[in-house]
């Protein structure tokens, strides 16, 4: 299983959750679920737009973690 993880990335340290909801047009709890860590049903636009915002790849803010 893959989980976004925003927790480690530099980016994430220069930015707030309001910034990224204003520039992704993603929704508060969007962007909620991404900063919690844990595992939620992403679907393409949304990593897509993640991605787009903090100029990195996808596969730069998924990890892939141990289903047990």
């Amino acid at each position: 299983m893959y989980v976004v993880n925003l927790h480690n990335i530099p980016w994430k340290r220069r930015h707030t959750q309001k910034e990224i909801m204003e520039a992704t047009g993603l929704s508060k709890a969007t962007v909620t679920q991404l900063f919690s860590g844990k595992h939620y049903n992403f679907g393409l636009y949304t990593l897509e737009a993640v991605a787009k915002f903090f100029d990195c790849k996808i596969n730069d803010i998924l990890v892939e973690v141990d289903e047990t």
